[in-house]
C-alpha cells in the first residue's frame, strides 16, 4: 500500500485510542490498513497523515524505517543528523534496555545526541524489532486545561477529551464544524488548533462571553453566537457537529426538558449537516435511542466518570 507506521496508544481506555486513529485516517480520506496488537497500532497508508500531530490518545510513534529480527541487523544511514534511541519493550520479557539501545545506536550511521537530537528513534520490540522515527508532537494539553484559562467553568471539557471528540467526528483540515452548546469553548479551541473551522453557539450570556474570552486568549478567531440551538438553521451547513450538550445538572436548558431539547437538537443537526458525522457525549443510553430517530449509530463508547456517572461518547452518521 505504501508507507508503514506504528503508533503506541494510550491505555486510558480499552477502545477509544484505536477508534481515534481509525477516525482521523477516515476523516483525512486516506486509504489504510490497520492492525492492533495490544496498545500498538500498525498502519499501512497510501500517503502521509497528520495523525501524529492531531491525536489525543496517542503516546508516540511514526514512520517505520526498518523491521528486523535482531538489533544487529539494523542498517540505517542518517547522514549528518543527530539522533537518540529509545527502546520500548512490548514482549513481556525482561531485557536490558540500555544494552539494546547501545547495540541499536552502533548500527545507525549519524551522530548521537541524547539531550537535543534532530531525530528520536524508537526501537519497538514486539518479538520483532520496529525501528520507528518518532513523529509525535506534544499537543500541549496542559497549557490549555480549564484551570489555566481566563474563563473557567466546572462543566468544561478538558482539552484531551475535546480533541478526541473532534477527531471522532472524522473531519479534516479546512472542514467546518459546529458546537451548538459550546460552553467555555473547549471544542472550538482544539478544532481550530488542528486547522478546522469551528463555530459555536451558547444560550447563556456568561458562557458566550467566556468562550469569546478563552478563544481570544489562545489567539483563535472562531465565531461564537449567543442563542438557542435553532440558531444553527441560519448559519449554513456544516461538515460535522461536535458537542457536549447540557445534562441538566448545573447547566442551562432554558427550562426545557433534556429529552425535548435533545430531540429538537437532533432534528436540527440533520437539517444543517452535510454528509458527515455527529460526535457527541450523551448522559444516558435512552438519548442514544432518541438520536436514532434521525441518525444511524456508527460507534459508541462508555466512559466512567466516577462510580455512579457514565458518559456515552457517541458517533452518529
Amino acid at each position: 500500500m505504501g508507507m508503514k507506521y506504528l503508533a503506541v496508544l494510550s491505555k486510558e481506555h480499552e477502545e477509544l485510542p484505536f477508534a481515534e486513529v481509525r477516525a482521523i485516517l477516515e476523516g483525512e480520506g486516506i486509504n489504510f490498513n490497520l492492525e492492533r496488537q495490544g496498545n500498538l497500532a500498525i498502519i499501512e497508508m497510501d500517503r502521509e497523515s497528520k495523525l501524529f500531530t492531531r491525536a489525543a490518545m496517542l503516546r508516540e510513534g511514526g514512520r517505520v524505517l526498518q523491521i528486523v529480527d535482531d538489533p544487529e541487523e539494523i542498517n540505517i544511514d542518517l547522514g549528518e543528523r543527530t539522533f537518540s534511541v529509545r527502546y520500548r519493550n512490548f514482549t513481556g520479557r525482561d531485557k536490558d534496555a540500555r544494552e539494546v539501545e547501545s547495540i541499536t545506536g552502533s548500527r545507525i550511521r549519524g551522530k548521537v545526541n541524547l539531550k537535543n537530537p534532530d531525530l528520536e528513534i524508537l526501537l519497538i520490540d514486539t518479538g520483532r524489532y520496529y525501528l520507528v522515527l518518532n513523529e509525535r508532537v506534544d499537543p500541549g494539553f496542559y497549557s490549555r486545561i480549564n484551570e489555566k484559562r481566563p474563563f473557567r467553568t466546572n462543566l468544561a471539557l478538558q482539552p484531551k477529551m475535546a480533541r478526541l471528540l473532534v477527531n471522532l467526528g472524522r473531519v479534516k483540515e479546512g472542514d467546518r464544524i459546529l458546537d451548538p452548546f459550546c460552553g467555555g469553548g473547549s471544542i472550538l479551541i482544539e478544532a481550530s488548533l488542528m486547522g478546522i473551522r469551528a463555530d459555536g453557539i451558547d444560550i447563556g450570556k456568561k458562557m458566550y462571553h467566556g468562550a469569546r474570552l478563552n478563544l481570544s486568549y489562545f489567539g483563535i478567531d472562531s465565531k461564537v453566537y449567543l442563542g438557542d440551538v435553532s440558531l444553527a438553521l441560519s448559519l449554513g451547513r456544516y461538515d460535522a457537529i461536535i458537542t457536549d450538550p447540557p445534562y441538566g445538572r448545573g447547566s442551562s436548558t432554558n427550562r426545557e426538558s433534556i429529552e425535548a431539547l435533545y430531540r429538537r437538537s437532533f432534528e436540527i443537526f440533520r437539517r444543517v449537516l452535510n454528509d458527515g458525522h455527529v460526535s457527541i457525549i450523551l448522559p444516558e443510553e435512552k438519548y442514544v435511542d432518541l438520536a436514532l430517530e434521525n441518525f444511524t449509530l456508527k460507534e459508541k463508547y462508555s466512559l466512567r466518570v466516577h462510580r455512579s456517572l457514565v458518559r456515552h461518547i457517541t458517533v452518529l452518521a
